[in-house]
């Protein structure tokens, strides 16, 4: 039978790397968040981007050092524009109209992640672009320009070299603290065009070449996942697009998360995964109104969480996480 696609097939040898049992830290594009929002919706225990939307390996790096360093952040490292204060290393997901209450963020949301850190059983590391924003004024890398003028940066390219020769001091520095950590690394398949198809092959390539580099020099410790190919080869189709014909779609996003699915847990977490996320979409919903069918509907939501942590104690993290989420959109 003739082959009308080009399949990219799950990882062999990697099933297990992640389970409900361990955490899991995701750092990196707004990949990471795709990824990252169906973990947590199948109740894993995971930190999303817990500087915010990161996408150069450069940037990244800086972020990883911060939590292995255990580094607080201070109100000294803000500017503050009109009215509205935010750092250089955050997404303005972090900005406050005060330092205080800006800092309070940062340092909480970099607490959380050091705590899983520490027990995690794999680092998720995605790349989206090889340009960086480099300040004039100090020469610091920014991981987000807060829509400041473009006269306050100099744009540079990161070769593969540079890429590698950064990650492969956080890799040793890694392996030092958390032995049996896996980072699984990845390239975005959203494009960036802002310099053009060519610029932007450019810029994936040197990803690609780095990460190979790094794979192939720490077979133990680094995996490279194929969002990327899997996105432009087995997915070759703008139907497999959002709107603006650069994103993926709800549906590649999908279909991309379930390789990794199939690459990384075991065909039991998986069947966890399914009964976890239609709790989660449970939780999701809102009563219109407080009658009898909607009291019911919340008595037999608790009572799936109470068998569900019967068997499943390693649950309640993400399950109050999940609750405390729903509590504050109330």
């Amino acid at each position: 039978m003739e082959q009308f696609r080009t399949v990219v097939p799950p990882l062999n040898g990697f099933r297990g790397t992640i389970t409900h049992q361990k955490p899991i830290v995701l750092l990196g594009s707004c990949f990471t968040d795709n990824i990252g929002m169906k973990l947590q919706e199948s109740l894993f225990n995971c930190a999303v981007n817990p500087m915010g939307t990161l996408y150069n390996p450069a940037s990244i790096a800086v972020a990883i050092f911060d939590l292995l360093y255990e580094r607080d952040y201070t109100v000294g490292e803000l500017f503050n524009h009109n009215g509205v204060w935010h750092s250089w290393s955050h997404h303005s997901r972090f900005s406050a109209s005060t330092p205080e209450e800006a800092i309070e963020k940062m340092n909480q949301s970099a607490a959380e992640a050091r705590s899983l850190l520490k027990d995690a059983s794999a680092l998720v590391i995605t790349f989206g672009t090889s340009y960086i924003f480099r300040l004039k004024e100090g020469r610091n890398v920014v991981a987000n320009c807060h829509k400041m003028p473009a006269s306050m940066f100099d744009r540079e390219f990161l070769t593969s070299t540079m890429t590698l020769g950064l990650w492969k001091k956080i890799l040793r520095e890694i392996s030092a603290r958390y032995p049996d950590l896996k980072v699984i690394f990845t390239v975005s398949p959203i494009r960036h065009l802002a310099d053009g198809a060519h610029g932007n092959q450019l810029s994936k390539s040197a990803l690609l070449a780095a990460i190979d580099k790094l794979v192939t020099e720490n077979p133990q410790q680094a995996i490279y996942f194929p969002s990327y190919e899997i996105m432009l080869d087995d997915l070759r189709d703008y139907r497999f697009y959002a709107p603006d014909m650069v994103h993926p779609s709800s549906v590649a996003v999908d279909y991309i998360y379930n390789r990794f699915c199939e690459s990384f847990m075991t065909d039991d977490t998986i069947a966890l995964c399914r009964e976890n996320t239609k709790l989660a979409k449970r939780l999701s919903h809102r009563p219109l109104s407080s009658d009898a069918s909607s009291e019911k509907f919340i008595e037999d939501t608790n009572r799936i969480i109470t068998q569900l942590l019967s068997t499943h104690p390693h649950l309640k993290p993400a399950i109050d996480r999940l609750l405390l989420n729903k509590s504050t959109q109330c």
